[in-house]
């Protein structure tokens, strides 16, 4: 993305409670669990999301959930049992109770996605807003939805970022919140692995303190640009496969005005970029949010100072062969 312009399935019956409406799932059994823990692990998961999402229905709740929500990330998920539009400048039109039927297949199974990230990443608020509910418009109006679902995600009291549709949005979902908010499945911290960086004092530092036969990756973004966001998961990948052989940091060049003068003093035009260090030193840059051509320049450059890459994990599970 070029900074000039960056400034800028099975239909399943629904269980109403108090709080919300849940799509019910057919219940799958984990290896070695037997059909009643698996019920009773499922009743657990459903109280977990009833704690986790809160619902909104005007103005009022939005205001009071945000003010409670501090400095977390909030991610809300407008949703309605009656519409599933897919964010198109032009929508289907349904005559028939079976077309009608299967084009909300999509939006159910985002329920049940929007539910198991919740569970998963208690950092982050979780508000839950029903199109359908009759004293929602002014709330809708505000929050500028003009598509059904739509999540939005927030940051004291700043819109972050918003996907529009249900195309991609299970995708989009899950990237957004590891973007903005530090959580990535089974309870992962990006920041564990790919280290944040808030000023240029944070880079300099960052750069030097590496040893010499790693290459420092430096991963230059802004907040609000697709490329950076999508690329984002892999750059977690690679930070957790090539420990030892590469590091990575991250650095949002419009979070203030010294990551902006390292935008500036690097000559960054497109991001993401990619700049590589070795010994303190700039020896190459990648510019784009292609994973494949990503780790091809990481390697290669690693080749040229003659830095072996890491053997590739070992499936989970996986037993060793025997020699005959």
């Amino acid at each position: 993305m070029r900074l000039a312009s960056s400034r800028a399935t099975h239909m399943c019956p629904v269980k109403c409670t108090p709080r919300r409406c849940l799509p019910i799932a057919r219940i799958s059994l984990r290896p070695g669990e037997t059909p009643e823990q698996a019920q009773e692990r499922r009743m657990r998961e459903s109280q977990q999301v009833e704690e986790r999402v809160a619902t909104v229905s005007d103005l009022a709740d939005w205001d009071r959930e945000t003010s409670a929500a501090g400095d977390k990330l909030v991610v809300l998920e407008v949703e309605s049992e009656k519409l599933c539009q897919t964010g198109l400048e032009e929508e289907a039109e349904l005559h028939w109770k079976q077309d009608q039927a299967a084009a909300l297949a999509p939006c159910q199974a985002i329920k049940h996605t929007f539910a198991r990230i919740a569970r998963e990443c208690p950092d982050v608020k979780f508000l839950s807003l029903s199109a359908d509910d009759p004293d929602a418009a002014p709330l809708l109006d505000s929050l500028g939805i003009e598509v059904i679902p739509s999540v939005q995600f927030w940051k004291a009291g700043k819109l972050l970022w918003e996907h529009r549709g249900v195309n991609q949005l299970e995708q989009d979902l899950g990237e957004g919140v590891l973007y903005f908010g530090d959580s990535a499945a089974g309870g992962v911290k990006g920041s564990e692995h790919v280290t944040e960086l808030h000023s240029r004092e944070d880079l300099d530092r960052f750069v030097s303190s590496q040893e010499e036969k790693v290459l420092t990756v430096v991963n230059l973004s802004i907040s609000s640009a697709d490329p950076c966001i999508h690329i984002f998961p892999a750059v977690l990948a690679l930070a957790r496969s090539f420990k030892g052989y590469a590091a990575f940091g991250r650095l949002l060049g419009d979070e203030n005005a010294s990551t902006q003068g390292v935008l500036q003093a690097f000559n960054i035009l497109e991001v993401p970029t990619f700049l590589f260090f070795k010994n303190g030193k700039e020896v190459g840059r990648h510019v784009g949010s292609s994973r494949g051509d990503l780790i091809g320049k990481i390697l290669q450059v690693q080749s040229e100072y003659g830095v072996a890459p890491p053997p590739p994990p070992k499936p989970a599970g996986a037993v060793p062969r025997r020699r005959r």
